[in-house]
């Protein structure tokens, strides 16, 4: 894409997700974020508050995502949305809900419909940019076409592909790699662009190079805009290496 490195970074939600993460392993991630110029950081709803200070205390233009039901999609309703509600209250901007796989992988498109309809509306009334992890390792070409389809018409910000914890050797019983998938990716536009083409979407899973950055936004088919494309690494270091020493 031959973009410049600013123009890449702040595409970047910079992710610390890990179960063992510790403070100092946020505020490390943090500094991070802010000197590559990243867009957010993100991290578990124990660390909102916390992000959210060393962001008002440094003067940070950077934005403070939290995960909802992550990385299952397997709470109730009333418990996704009290998730977001109290992520806001902590001083989230954004929130990276799982879809509800349970029931995707159940077949029950009117409660996924519901649920989604619900969640999203929970967000965008306490102000939130809402990103919807459909975790493509996880559902067969017909389950992403529907459920696609009801992330788009949900009026959800975002359309993200995974969370980067799936179970690998259940995803291969289906015929699924984990991790961003451009193809994956292509489809996510055709079926936004059909339905709801103001759709961001959110590349998630294993992404550590400059090349894998450029070719997910070019399947997406979105400008190098934060609003219409993100990347989640926690490997943004990687990215700044490849783009600082203009490795494609």
């Amino acid at each position: 894409m031959g973009l410049p490195g600013a123009d890449i970074m702040k595409l970047v939600d910079h992710t610390i997700l890990k179960p063992y993460s510790t403070k100092e392993d946020v505020r490390r991630v943090f500094q991070e974020a802010v000197s590559f110029g990243c867009y957010s950081i993100c991290v578990n709803p124990v660390y909102v508050s916390f992000a959210r200070s060393l962001v008002d205390d440094a003067g940070a233009n950077l934005r403070v995502c939290s995960v909802i039901d992550f990385p299952f999609g397997a709470m109730d309703t009333e418990s996704r949305v009290e998730a977001i509600a109290r992520a806001a209250a902590n001083g989230a901007d954004e929130v990276d809900i799982v879809a509800p796989i349970t029931l995707v992988k159940s077949g029950r498109w009117a409660e996924v419909t519901r649920d989604l309809s619900r969640v999203v509306r929970a967000a965008h009334g306490e102000g939130l940019v809402i990103k919807v992890i459909v975790e493509d390792a996880y559902t067969t070409r017909d389950e992403k076409l529907k459920l696609y389809e009801i992330v788009a018409t949900s009026g959800a910000d975002f359309i993200k592909t995974g969370t980067g914890f799936e179970d690998r050797e259940y995803a291969s019983s289906i015929g699924n790699r984990p991790g961003a998938q451009a193809d994956n990716v292509r489809l996510m536009a055709e079926v936004a662009n059909k339905y709801n083409p103001s759709l961001g979407i959110k590349a998630a899973g294993g992404i550590r190079t400059l090349r894998q950055v450029q070719e997910l936004l070019e399947a997406s088919g979105r400008p190098p805009d934060p609003s219409k494309f993100r990347i989640g690494t926690s490997a943004a270091a990687s990215i700044w290496r490849d783009v600082s020493s203009g490795r494609a």
